[in-house]
């Protein structure tokens, strides 16, 4: 029992701090370069703090946040949030300088029978203690139809969505 809990308070004391992870998407396509330049000087748990990014770093301004939490840094971790018909779950693992997690957003439909819509996003990337940075990123190019008076027009539209991490001691 001693053993166990040695090893329990040792891991504890590598990876004592806090883990930000942030699934922001941006409506026009984004660099990872750029994204990390822009990131370097602000701390992710403020800039996420509501559902636009608060930032006066303009590369980042007009961010919408689909996810934001903050949970103990540990080498496994996992963590599961509901709000409202919203629900979170959060599992993955954390090394010295590399995560890799999965990030599992399910939204209940509240129309009769009750219906579920589900998206994963999964990171598998370098990590070090200090600045946010870019664990992925997906750019999305799509076609959106509309008609105005009878006129049809079909438009491109671009966007990117962006798990970015943060481990501060």
């Amino acid at each position: 029992m001693r053993t166990f809990l040695a090893a329990l308070a040792i891991s504890l004391t590598a990876h004592a701090g806090q883990l930000d992870l942030a699934i922001v998407q941006f409506p026009e396509a984004k660099t990872p370069e750029e994204l990390n330049a822009a990131l370097a000087g602000v701390k992710l748990s403020d800039i996420t703090n509501s559902n636009r990014t608060m930032t006066s770093e303009s590369y980042l301004k007009g961010g919408y946040v689909s996810f934001s939490q903050s949970i103990p840094a540990a080498s496994r971790f996992v963590s599961s949030t509901r709000i409202s018909n919203f629900k979170a779950d959060v599992n993955g693992s954390l090394t010295s300088n590399h995560i890799s997690v999965r990030i599992s957003l399910i939204e209940g439909v509240d129309a009769g029978l009750r219906r579920f819509a589900s998206r994963s996003f999964v990171a598998d990337a370098p990590l070090s203690p200090g600045q946010p940075r870019v664990l992925a990123i997906r750019q999305v190019t799509g076609k959106v139809h509309s008609a105005v008076k009878g006129q049809a027009t079909v438009q491109e539209t671009q966007f990117c969505v962006v798990i970015i991490g943060q481990v501060t001691r």
